[in-house]
């Protein structure tokens, strides 16, 4: 597969964004999959065209081309090999959509040029094909499941234990330590969410529960309380 993206395109290394457009067209309106079914040189010309037009249609990778030639195109592209860039009809939209892309794009105009639909196909081709074959790999659900449980200021104060529930109602006691402070999180293994090979854990934030009512004479040992405890 050749590096000279220049000599793919038939351009010289001057030619303007326009000159290099139209030829990027030319070419990729003659060696189409479409036009050239069960051809495997035309197939492999028109990845030689497209990724020569992604290359020298953007200003920066055409700088660093223009400076490093192949050497760069070498380290830029870690994907390189015909696997990658085997064909599928399946990967670009169906004729009626290449058709109306290309209409749309010429609604500046009062005539439609036949080109265009095999460059509105062939970018659609290269484009979908690129963006899926960079897709990275879905990541595994969060299996952990996290409840709040409100908890006595005081039994976070003195330490107690706590009946907790896992997702599938079964129940456990779970210890909370004297000194707790309110939104300390503990988790609890294997009381989480499942599914085959996989077992989450069940997180629990204790929140303190102020009392609704104090009486005067509790009041006055907590004053008491107040007075002697340190911090």
């Amino acid at each position: 597969m050749s590096n000279d993206f220049y000599n793919v395109l038939w351009v010289n290394k001057s030619a303007s964004e326009s000159e290099i457009k139209k030829a990027y067209r030319k070419k990729a309106m003659e060696f189409h999959p479409d036009r050239n079914k069960g051809d495997s040189t035309a197939e492999s010309k028109f990845k030689e065209v497209n990724q020569a037009y992604d290359t020298l249609s953007d200003k920066n990778k055409k700088k660093q081309y223009d400076m490093f030639g192949s050497a760069w195109w070498a380290w830029w592209n870690p994907f390189g090999g015909s696997g990658w860039w085997s064909y599928s009809s399946s990967w670009y939209w169906g004729f009626e959509d290449m058709f109306w892309g290309a209409w749309w794009g010429n609604t500046q105009s009062s005539s439609f040029n036949f080109e265009d639909l095999f460059w509105w196909g062939g970018w659609m081709w290269w484009s979908s094909r690129r963006t899926q074959t960079r897709q990275k790999p879905k990541e595994p659900e969060n299996l952990d499941f996290e409840k709040t449980y409100e908890v006595p200021i005081f039994d976070l104060i003195l330490g107690c234990k706590i009946e907790v529930k896992w997702v599938y109602w079964n129940t456990a006691k779970l210890k909370i330590p004297a000194s707790t402070k309110s939104w300390s999180k503990f988790r609890v293994k294997w009381f989480g969410k499942k599914e085959p090979g996989r077992e989450g854990n069940l997180i629990v934030k204790v929140e303190w529960l102020m009392p609704k009512h104090i009486s005067e004479v509790d009041m006055s040992m907590l004053e008491r309380i107040r007075e002697n405890i340190g911090y």
